[in-house]
């Protein structure tokens, strides 16, 4: 499809929500925040769990995509192009993964995002046929608080720069959907405000 139809398309399809696990200290109770999390109506979700071992990890997001693929949600892994790959699931890079990256890691079909904070992140995103980014911080926020808040201004002026499907990331609640929207924005990503408790 041409580029400049991707955020129309996504619009009309992909969720408005897209949900950063937070830490994954307990396999137990995350996989039940999970099961909330669905049952609530989340359909898109990253599995972004850096302190478990790697057979943990792989455990957890098997266990994770089954649930995930029950409810007709979508899962990525943060970070693992590998375990992505060999999971079927989806791929959540990081900006510095992005930035090293000459193709898509992932065939068409794997869902493949990225963070990105500026003008040349998305661009790369663009350039390698990711299906969608997250930009921010939009606000200042607790997990980042070195990062300077793009603001909605800025936000909808780096949203104008390229042809992709873009949630607003840093501080957002589910009520700042609307205003996401009004910006530009597929929809809002976040890790504690959005989750259920």
């Amino acid at each position: 499809m041409p580029p400049a139809d991707r955020p129309v398309v996504a619009a009309l399809t992909a969720p408005g929500r897209y949900l950063i696990s937070p830490d994954v200290p307990e396999r137990g109770p995350f996989l039940s925040r999970l099961d909330r999390a669905l049952a609530a109506g989340a359909r898109r979700i990253q599995l972004r769990a850096r302190g478990l071992a790697p057979a943990a990890l792989a455990d957890l997001a098997r266990d994770a995509g089954l649930r995930c693929r029950m409810q007709g949600a979508e899962l990525l892994v943060n970070g693992e192009p590998g375990l992505a790959a060999d999971l079927g699931l989806g791929l959540h890079l990081r900006a510095s993964q992005l930035m090293s990256l000459q193709a898509r890691p992932l065939p068409p079909g794997q869902t493949v995002a990225a963070s990105c904070h500026n003008a040349e992140e998305l661009a790369q995103a663009e350039q390698l046929g990711l299906d969608f980014v997250v930009l921010g911080p939009v606000r200042a926020t607790e997990s980042h608080p070195e990062a300077t808040p793009l603001g909605w201004e800025r936000f909808s002026a780096l949203r104008e720069s390229v042809s992709l499907p873009i949630y607003a990331l840093g501080g957002m609640k589910s009520a700042d959907l609307g205003t996401a929207r009004r910006h530009g924005a597929q929809g809002v990503a976040g890790i504690r405000n959005l989750w259920p408790r």
